[in-house]
């Protein structure tokens, strides 16, 4: 079964008439390890959908589509906040995750977009 990821991974190889082996040199990555973060056997690395985006030239809704695919692909996440309130709230929201109502995730996922409007 193909992830959000590979599903985007397969087409920017339709649409640049590339078979896997090339992605994978192009990505420097062996063609296993491109195969097993499309099935969803490997969770797809921090840094990869940044060298995706880098190496085909995406920008715009290109670019936000594999970051958005990344993000909905992979297992886990990892968080670094600078301060202590960051580390309290990652730290509650880890630990609250699965228990949250859908309005509640609604809302805090509101708060994040605006956030991130504010750094564009």
């Amino acid at each position: 079964m193909l992830t959000e990821l590979g599903k985007e991974l397969r087409k920017l190889r339709i649409d640049n008439d590339e078979k896997m082996i090339e992605m994978a040199e192009r990505l420097d990555k062996s063609p296993a390890f491109i195969s097993a973060i499309e099935t969803g056997k490997k969770s797809p690395p921090a840094d990869i959908e940044q060298m995706v985006i880098r190496i085909y030239g995406l920008a715009g809704e290109a670019a936000q589509r594999i970051r958005l695919a990344a993000d909905r692909s992979r297992n886990a996440f990892v968080l670094q906040p600078n301060n202590a309130l960051g580390r309290d709230t990652a730290a509650l929201m880890a630990r609250r995750m699965n228990n949250l109502s859908t309005t509640d995730l609604e809302e805090i996922h509101q708060i994040l977009v605006r956030g991130a409007k504010k750094d564009e």
